[in-house]
């Protein structure tokens, strides 16, 4: 693993413009319209040239724009089922969690120590 991680350090800026790139870069290559895409969204035409600038927007926006492209069911891999496990098959089995909470003592692996 590099010491250098771009995903924690890239601007927030930058892949609000990179995303907006490439659902410009998607709808050109399927020669739509922006009023045509618009439309299908229900948003304003406006609204979309801001979108695809990198200038703003709302995730429902940005959800509008990628349905109306086609794209939309990759929206489910973007963040991973915490509820099954593969190494725990009773993960499927539990109540769902509804709070975080800091681990105990004796969930956290002990380190090293002289005489042991």
């Amino acid at each position: 693993m590099s010491l250098y991680d771009e995903s924690k350090t890239r601007p927030v800026l930058t892949i609000q413009h990179d995303l907006g790139a490439a659902a410009e870069a998607f709808r050109l290559s399927r020669n739509l319209k922006q009023a045509d895409i618009a439309r299908q969204a229900g948003i304003s035409t406006r609204t979309l040239q801001r979108l695809e600038a990198g200038q703003g927007g709302t995730v429902e926006t940005l959800i509008r724009v990628l349905r109306a492209l086609g794209v939309a069911e990759g929206l489910d891999n973007l963040i991973p089922d915490a509820t099954l496990s593969p190494l725990d098959p009773a993960s499927g089995h539990r109540k769902k969690r509804r709070r975080a909470r800091p681990t105990t003592a004796a969930e956290t692996p002990r380190g090293w120590q002289w005489n042991d």
